[in-house]
């Protein structure tokens, strides 16, 4: 613990001394929970009030990154304390961050791989008691591994309401459902609504997308994906299936 926090000072001490600006401080986890601790600053979640109130870090205030007036009211912090900003996997609070850092903040730090990361490694978290949680493509665990089990291939998309490159990818997925039905299995799985299946799989970023052949993986890429690059996998997906399956009967 004392290590990285020397080691997060040294670079701010060293970004002062040779960069114009104080870079964004990227901090994992445990690092982000020990430096709140540590000091008297601003801890703030940028996601959605519904995100917040489904699960958010103990005495966080929120801030939406995708409201009108976001800029406006971040540059209302004070300069003169630390800010810890915080999202679902760290890319909205990282944007936040530079925003503060390009107006002369100093002292801003980053949850790098978000909460998600966090509540992936049992630190705690307030659910408030009017929370909704999303129930949209909910996947247990229970369900996940009884797909596995058809022994044929699956393909799995790990997306979040919130997440642009995954709403961006929808439309593709949901025609290629149809396309490759019934010779693949295609899944779209909420992971905000399916909390428990994303912490056994150690998930921290969306968009994931998986495809299995029984419990195999034969590919998996966190980030977006064309139609061509993923048809091109499902059909040789589909060819080694069917060649399995014959030397199976013979």
């Amino acid at each position: 613990m004392k290590k990285s926090s020397a080691i997060l000072i040294l670079l701010i001490i060293l970004s002062k001394m040779y960069g114009q600006h104080t870079p964004v401080i990227q901090a994992g986890s445990e690092q982000f929970k020990e430096l709140t601790a540590q000091n008297n600053g601003i801890l703030l979640d940028v996601r959605t009030k519904s995100e917040f109130k489904n699960g958010h870090i103990p005495e966080a205030g929120n801030l939406n990154y995708y409201a009108f007036d976001f800029r406006k009211r971040l540059l209302l912090l004070p300069r003169n304390q630390p800010i810890y900003l915080y999202c679902n996997t760290g890319y909205r609070s990282e944007k936040a961050a530079e925003i503060l850092i390009g107006n002369g903040y100093t002292d801003v730090y980053n949850l790098q791989h978000g909460i998600m990361e966090w509540e992936l490694i049992n630190l705690p978290v307030i659910v408030e008691p009017d929370a909704r949680p999303d129930t949209d493509n909910k996947m247990t665990p229970e369900q996940y591994h009884e797909i596995l089990s058809s022994g044929s291939p699956v393909f799995f998309d790990f997306y979040a309401p919130w997440c642009g490159p995954c709403r961006k990818m929808m439309p593709m997925i949901d025609s290629l459902m149809v396309e490759y039905h019934p010779e693949i299995q295609m899944h779209k799985v909420n992971v905000d609504a399916s909390k428990k299946l994303v912490k056994e799989l150690k998930l921290v970023g969306v968009p994931y997308l998986v495809l299995l052949n029984g419990r195999e993986i034969s590919f998996s890429k966190n980030g977006s994906i064309t139609r061509n690059e993923l048809t091109s996998l499902f059909d040789q997906a589909i060819i080694n299936h069917k060649k399995s399956s014959v030397l199976t009967i013979n």
